[in-house]
């Protein structure tokens, strides 16, 4: 692992002076840095990090201990590293297209049917420090443990240190962005229950009309769509600004923290030598220019006319799936205009609605089924030469359709809906898709509808992933239990097939091999890890394209509901906490991966944010200014969206511009790092200050 460490340029703790160098620490710590340390969960010590050196492996700290030098993430990185980079042919680079190295390539020929990284346990960690210190009575504090002891207390911080050590930086980057997502929403969430009480105030009339008048199956759709329109007040275009500032102002915060944490954790030049997948392949081979070694490449106008092809291709799916959306209202709207299900019935509308349902839930999922493969299909195909490269390109592909698919009925409520309500699709009077609310000029207002189906959304968004990571398993696990209950005489077990059971069953240890109690402990241990659930090759894509698409309903349409930021930070606090038991109890443990930020998703959030921008401004613009809102008198109303555009884009690029990136003590300290490496290589070890030392100064992040 020390020279593949040395390979890769893997920073480690330098200067082992942990045991005789003292911090000093605040002498009388004030109220709000008590207040702090209480919700605080990690207490690391962050040393100088240089890049390891197998030759001078000696000034690094702790070194003389094998196994612990490396902290249980790393090994499983290294692991990982070694294994499937290992060459397993003396032919070509390349076969038909695969490439022969290593584990995947083994596991796709079936010399291996199956590769998991076992979660840490007190029994392994204590047999292996009892060993080697003799003493079987000591104290091994189990990581996983300790982590969940941490990640359970729901108002405090999220134990980032931990999770770094445990499961990489990738999945940690994660988790200190959605911690800092979930702690920003505070704002808009408190002002956004001001906002729905005014607007509660300011249409009393609107309830007191209701409550006073007779329920009737014809008008009930209509009341309940009067009860929307509390959300349509003075104060609802001041909420528009506040959310799209606020959105600004948690990026450049993320940016800040984002960088803090990468010099912390070692990784701010991660990506400059990330190494090559093992996946790509170069045609030709030339010389490098810093090593002067011959390396294969992929010449540029190939890899280029690929990425025009996969896009090309996905504009072309994202096309197909906008035609499906259309194609559908248009067929509802007909339906209606000719009354299909039975003239002069009552019922024609809600089966026409029931219909146009089932056929546009039925295309999202085949459309959502055959993109998801292509995405992955034509990713592989581009020959991307880095992990974090090939994983932005195919976060791109698989966000633009969730982008269209996610946000196209709403844009068509708020800006199209309207007008064909009222005056008819293809200049056809008798073609309406009717919003179910008129105003007392005999109007229709597709507002109300609006509101109601962006708190839908937001409310049955996290759904299917709630039946993904928790009542599907707890069912599984009811099922399992009842199985091995019914078959406790059996000599299988209740989750693996036969052939598994009579191979590797620990009741069948003695016949593989009788060897001493340990094998037979360690035996169980990896079979109890193989019957946990097998994850996703990438937690966080999954994850991050939820809140993502949860933080763009926010940015877009969060002013015509301002209860979404509450909504939101509910579903992020639970969420986080069942994230965090499933991957440490309930799933096996994800390979550890690095990464030095969030990668592509930035850039994405950033996008959202300017797409809000423009939404934002047509809905106070379009929406709010017809049909008796607050904003009438306006003469035209292209002054308001432009007006209300330009003002926020002027005030985001201030906060952008005003703010660092980077925080001032995160540059001194990286300056002063790279002065004191250089001193250790030249002249040895003198003294071993720490990041976070009082001299050094404490992050800002």
């Amino acid at each position: 692992m020390g020279r593949c460490a040395d390979e890769i340029k893997l920073c480690m703790p330098a200067l082992n002076y942990t045991d005789d160098q003292e911090i000093e620490e605040d002498e009388d710590p004030g109220c709000c840095d008590k207040i702090w340390d209480f919700f605080e969960t990690d207490q690391e010590v962050d040393y100088i990090s240089a890049p390891f050196r197998w030759d001078k492996k000696e000034l690094f700290a702790g070194i003389e201990d094998p196994d612990t030098f490396f902290r249980s993430s790393l090994r499983s990185f290294l692991t990982h590293h070694i294994l499937i980079r290992t060459d397993v042919s003396k032919k070509k680079d390349t076969q038909d297209g695969i490439n022969i190295r290593g584990l995947n390539y083994l596991k796709l020929k079936g010399v291996y049917t199956d590769v998991f990284i076992l979660h840490d346990r007190p029994s392994t960690l204590h047999r292996r420090k009892a060993f080697k210190e003799k003493d079987e009575d000591q104290k091994v504090v189990d990581p996983r443990t300790e982590l969940w002891e941490s990640w359970r207390e729901w108002y405090k911080f999220q134990p980032l240190w931990k999770i770094r050590n445990y499961f990489g930086e990738k999945i940690a980057f994660y988790f200190a962005w959605i911690e800092l997502y979930t702690w920003t929403l505070i704002y808009p969430t408190l002002i956004g229950i001001i906002v729905f009480i005014y607007g509660v105030y300011y249409k009393m009339n609107v309830f007191t009309e209701i409550f006073e008048e007779d329920f009737n199956s014809t008008e009930t759709t209509t009341k309940i769509y009067t009860v929307f329109t509390v959300f349509n007040n003075p104060a609802t275009p001041w909420f528009s600004l506040i959310l799209t500032l606020w959105g600004t102002f948690f990026v450049e915060k993320w940016k800040r923290k984002s960088n803090s944490l990468k010099y912390e954790w070692d990784v701010s030049n991660f990506e400059q030598l990330e190494p090559d997948r093992p996946q790509f392949y170069g045609s030709k081979t030339r010389k490098n220019p810093i090593t002067e070694e011959d390396e294969w490449f992929y010449p540029f106008y190939k890899f280029y006319l690929k990425l025009t092809t996969s896009f090309v291709t996905l504009l072309f799916m994202a096309l197909i799936v906008v035609a499906t959306t259309l194609g559908v209202i248009v067929f509802r709207i007909a339906a209606n205009a000719g009354e299909y299900f039975g003239e002069g019935n009552d019922n024609n509308s809600l089966y026409t609605s029931l219909v146009s349902s089932v056929i546009n839930a039925s295309a999202i999922m085949i459309l959502g089924f055959v993109y998801e493969r292509i995405a992955y299909f034509l990713t592989d195909w581009e020959n991307h030469r880095t992990q974090t490269v090939y994983d932005d390109s195919l976060i791109i592909k698989l966000f633009a359709f969730q982008f269209v698919n996610n946000y196209a009925s709403l844009i068509y409520i708020a800006f199209f809906k309207e007008n064909i309500a009222n005056n008819g699709l293809f200049g056809r009077t008798d073609w309406k898709d009717t919003c179910d609310y008129t105003t007392s000029d005999g109007k229709q207002l597709c507002y109300p509808m609006l509101v109601l189906q962006v708190a839908v959304l937001l409310c049955m968004k996290p759904m299917p992933k709630f039946c993904k990571d928790v009542v599907l398993p707890y069912l599984f696990h009811l099922f399992a239990i009842s199985k091995n209950r019914f078959r406790s005489g059996d000599d299988k077990c209740c989750c693996c097939p036969p052939c598994c059971c009579s191979c590797i069953r620990p009741d069948n240890i003695e016949a593989i091999d009788a060897g001493p109690q340990k094998t037979k402990e360690l035996i169980d241990i990896i079979e109890e890890d193989r019957k946990l659930i097998a994850g996703d090759n990438d937690f966080t894509l999954s994850e991050y394209t939820e809140k993502t698409i949860m933080y763009g309903m926010i940015m877009l349409f969060g002013a015509v509901f301002p209860l979404a930021p509450l909504i939101a930070m509910i579903c992020n606090v639970v969420d986080v906490r069942i994230d965090g038991y499933r991957i440490l109890w309930k799933n096996r443990r994800y390979i550890a991966q690095r990464a030095e930020d969030i990668g592509i998703w930035q850039y994405i959030l950033e996008f959202l944010n300017m797409v809000g921008v423009i939404v934002n401004s047509l809905i106070i613009g379009h929406t709010l200014t017809s049909n008796g809102s607050v904003l009438d008198g306006v003469a035209n109303r292209w002054v308001v969206v432009f007006g209300f555009e330009h003002v926020c884009f002027i005030v985001k690029f201030l906060i952008s511009y005003i703010i660092p990136d980077v925080p001032s003590d995160v540059q001194f300290k990286m300056r002063k790092e790279q002065f004191q490496v250089n001193q250790l290589f030249e002249k040895g070890p003198t003294k071993a200050p720490t990041k976070s030392s009082p001299e050094n100064g404490t992050a800002d992040v």
